[in-house]
């Protein structure tokens, strides 16, 4: 199966992935992809980067400066529509690649990606999943354990779908608000009712 797995920020998706994990299941992490992405200087990303907007967006190793990027980038829609553009194809081949691998080996592949339905994925999947819980939770979460500004979450936030939106979205539910133990339970019937 391959799985595409999303949800809001603070929600628990990182837990959710590493219990996946655990079982066996194969990860392509959307995430950390793009980290990859900005951090080789001479990828056609970096290079289409700094001639859109100059020097003042790297770091002295040649690699993106993802902060000076984001405060030049998210107060302007145009902008952050120039870098998706420039991002996705990237992006999005790479996981083509994993799921592709995936199919040909019979492995199940889970597939994180945070905006997930904002960006259309949802073709790529067998399945699509969320992990959701509580927004006075996750609000929690991410000032105690990420030191996240109520600023922060709230730019965050607003550049995605809501976390009811993407429940609504989804075809399985994972339920965060009761302690990891309660997430894997979940998870563990997902798998025993696909027979996977």
């Amino acid at each position: 199966m391959i799985l595409g797995l999303t949800g809001a920020i603070g929600c628990g998706k990182s837990t959710a992935c590493a219990y996946f994990v655990k079982k066996k299941w194969r990860l392509f992490d959307a995430d950390k992809s793009c980290h990859d992405l900005y951090a080789d200087p001479a990828s056609p990303l970096c290079r289409e980067i700094r001639k859109e907007w100059g020097d003042g967006c790297f770091s002295p190793d040649g690699s993106v400066d993802r902060k000076a990027l984001a405060q030049q980038l998210f107060a302007s829609k145009e902008e952050m529509a120039k870098l998706t553009a420039m991002l996705y194809p990237a992006l999005f081949g790479k996981m083509e690649e994993e799921i592709a691998q995936a199919r040909q080996d019979h492995a199940h592949l889970l597939c994180e990606v945070p905006l997930l339905f904002e960006c259309g994925t949802e073709k790529y999947f067998d399945k699509t999943a969320v992990v959701w819980c509580s927004r006075e939770l996750r609000h929690e979460r991410l000032c105690r354990f990420r030191n996240f500004t109520p600023e922060e979450i709230a730019g965050r936030e607003a550049r995605q779908w809501s976390a009811e939106k993407k429940l609504e979205a989804a075809d399985v539910a994972f339920i965060n608000n009761g302690g990891a133990e309660f997430l894997y339970r979940q998870i563990d019937d997902f798998i025993k009712e696909f027979h996977i």
